[in-house]
Formats: structure tokens, sequence, C-alpha cells
């Protein structure tokens, strides 16, 4: 999955976009979030650290090999700095214990409680109890310390160590911010903290989608990188 325009806070009723200069040979993913650097163009942010900001998601690819389009030196991106994003969490998440209650995740971050209350946990894997792979369990309650995840039923089979699913946060996460990007730049890392450019404005666990939008933009309230 990646991010996808969802509405603006302006009240626009399409998405605004922009195209923007790129180089030839810069990859870029549908869905990806980029920067622009006066002098360079497009490129990605993806990786470690998303703390800087960005100018907006990538509205098209562009694979710096394919003929047409995608070796132009012309992007579209999504640029509105009121823009909202969707994302359906597809980083999955690794268990370092559980149980028929509990999904144990210790570098699970924040390490502060109660922010998954009320989300979901897809379960990818599960050892012990193949018949529960694709089964989505909502969370009950969140220790930070630890990152004990309590589910709110007690499972056919325990999970453990090694075992993994994908988490969709509660609206205790509304307003939250400091998780980095995945290596493509197109989802949310829950096990990697740090960044400070991707805001959650709002959740939908029964469909499991999280609204975002970029707290720090280049357009908007923050032009600088830090």
């Amino acid at each position: 999955m990646s991010f996808k325009w969802a509405y603006d806070q302006n009240g626009a009723k399409v998405p605004f976009m922009q195209e923007m200069y790129i180089a030839t040979g810069t990859a870029i993913e549908l869905g990806e979030v980029v920067l622009t650097t006066p002098g360079v163009g497009i490129a990605a942010v993806a990786g470690t650290d998303f703390d800087d900001p960005a100018v907006g998601i990538a509205a098209e690819a562009h694979d710096g090999a394919t003929a047409g389009r995608q070796v132009g030196t012309a992007i579209k991106v999504l640029t509105s700095p009121s823009a909202i994003f969707a994302i359906k969490p597809r980083v999955a998440i690794t268990a370092t214990g559980g149980s028929t209650t509990t999904f144990v995740d210790s570098n699970l971050l924040p390490a502060t409680d109660d922010y998954f209350n009320d989300g979901y946990i897809e379960i990818l894997t599960c050892a012990a109890d193949s018949s529960l792979i694709g089964r989505r369990v909502k969370i009950s309650d969140y220790t930070g310390s630890g990152g004990t995840i309590t589910l709110d039923e007690t499972l056919s089979g325990a999970l453990a160590s090694g075992d993994t699913a994908y988490l969709c946060p509660g609206p205790l996460a509304v307003g939250a911010f400091g998780w980095d990007l995945d290596s493509d730049g197109t989802d949310i890392d829950w096990e990697s903290s740090g960044g400070q450019a991707l805001q959650i404005i709002n959740v939908d666990p029964a469909t499991f989608t999280v609204f975002c939008k970029l707290r720090l933009h280049q357009f908007g309230n923050d032009a600088a990188a830090k």
C-alpha cells in the first residue's frame, strides 16, 4: 500500500497537484513521500529519521527507466500543505513474545501507554495456529513499557516470538507523531521512531485506515530541514 489523497482540510473537493522538476534517472514510486531541493528537483525522503519537511506525495510513478513520462523531467506531486492522506498500514510488526491474549513487541513505539487502545492487529503469521492468519483482533490495552498489546479476545493459539502482524492504532493515537517511514517512503514504520514530519489526524480501525498529514511541509509551516 501507499499514501493516497483522502481529503483536504481547506475544503477542496479534488486534490491539488502540480508538475515539478525531476531528474531523468530519479526513481520515485506512486504514493511516495517526496521533497524538492532547489537546483536539484524532486527526490525521495524514504528511509530512516523522517524528521525533515517534505513537499508532498507523488501522484504518479517515475521509474527513471521506462520510455515516456517515467524518464521525463516532470512529475505530478500532491503539494497542498493541508492535504490529508490515507494509508492502510502494511509494515509488519514482529512479536518478541505473546500468548493467547497478548502480542508483545518490545520494539514497538512509542513506549507510552494506551496509544494503540481500540485499534486492531491483523495476524500475518502464527506458528502455533495457522488458522489465525488474516484474523483481525481488537486491541483492548497497550502497555508501552515492553510493548504489550492486550487483545480483546482469547485466541485459539498462542502468539509467540517471531509471529508477525499489521497494526492499526485506535483513536488515542490521533495527534501523535514520531514514527519514521519504511524504506520505500510509502508507509509508516511502527518500530522506528524519531520522525517528526508525519502526524496522525484520524483513524478508522474498522477499515484498518490511518489518516495522516505532513506536519512539516516545505510549502507550509516548516520549509527548512532540521
